[in-house]
């Protein structure tokens, strides 16, 4: 049985998303009343299959769904207690909400340390600040700092997803969405991702919401996670819960974990 939003809450709610419903063009319904939250330190995970409108709930919060000739026609969006349902991005990350991109999406013709200070900008840290932010990256992904003269255009895959999520760590989140970070890479660089993305909330209490496909990945660091499909939220729980139900695996996910 799903449960309601605030059930499964131990901690103050940092993101609270309420029958959000957002279309495409004035056309496409993409959303349908979906509802979820995130606590304070909490790693929830945005699971389904492709098309189930998993990026699209997360550019909905973070107001790039405009970007996208996308709308938030019904619904609330609250963030830090305050509604942010037609934030400017911008001010979204100076807030401390920010999002990697389903992609990477890196300047491939700058440097990774290059690449890593672009996402501190928007904050205007001191330069002493800005240092202490760098380091802090490094600190998490030191395969980075080896690189950090490198071009990004000549890392690999997963060197390039380390970068993005590095870059939004440099604007000093509260929380951090993540759309399909496994994609594209290697089971071992999957494994090292996560690893650090629980480090992170563990000890910084950083809260985050992924959106992902690998059910089995998602529900291996996770403490709760909403199902999508066809723009729906249809089954919600703790990881344990939802870890033992067969339909999870076999209806919604298409058996996508193995």
């Amino acid at each position: 049985m799903s449960q309601t939003p605030r059930e499964h809450l131990s901690t103050p709610v940092i993101l609270s998303v309420e029958q959000v419903e957002v279309f495409y063009e004035q056309a496409i319904l993409a959303l349908r009343g979906v509802s979820l939250q995130v606590g304070e330190g909490q790693f929830v995970a945005l699971l389904g299959a492709n098309g189930a409108g998993k990026s699209t709930t997360l550019k909905a919060i973070s107001s790039l769904i405009r970007a996208e000739r996308g709308d938030v026609v019904a619904g609330q969006i609250h963030y830090l207690r305050q509604s942010i349902t037609r934030t400017d991005p911008a001010t979204l990350v100076r807030a401390g909400l920010a999002q990697v991109l389903e992609g990477r999406h890196c300047f491939s013709h700058l440097s990774v340390e290059q690449n890593l200070l672009i996402g501190a900008f928007i904050s205007r840290p001191s330069r002493a600040e800005l240092k202490v932010r760098l380091e802090r990256v490094y600190g998490y992904f030191p395969r980075l700092r080896l690189l950090r003269k490198r071009l990004t255009g000549y890392t690999s895959g997963g060197e390039q997803q380390m970068v993005a999520i590095g870059r939004a760590l440099m604007s000093a989140p509260r929380l951090l969405l993540l759309d399909e970070p496994s994609m594209g890479l290697a089971p071992q660089v999957v494994e090292e991702i996560f690893d650090i993305l629980a480090r992170l909330n563990r000890d910084e209490h950083l809260s985050l919401l992924v959106a992902e496909q690998n059910i089995n990945l998602a529900l291996d660091y996770a403490h709760f996670a909403y199902v999508l499909e066809n723009g729906q939220v249809v089954d919600s729980g703790p990881v344990a819960e939802l870890a033992g139900r067969e339909e999870i695996q076999n209806y919604y996910l298409g058996a996508l974990g193995v």
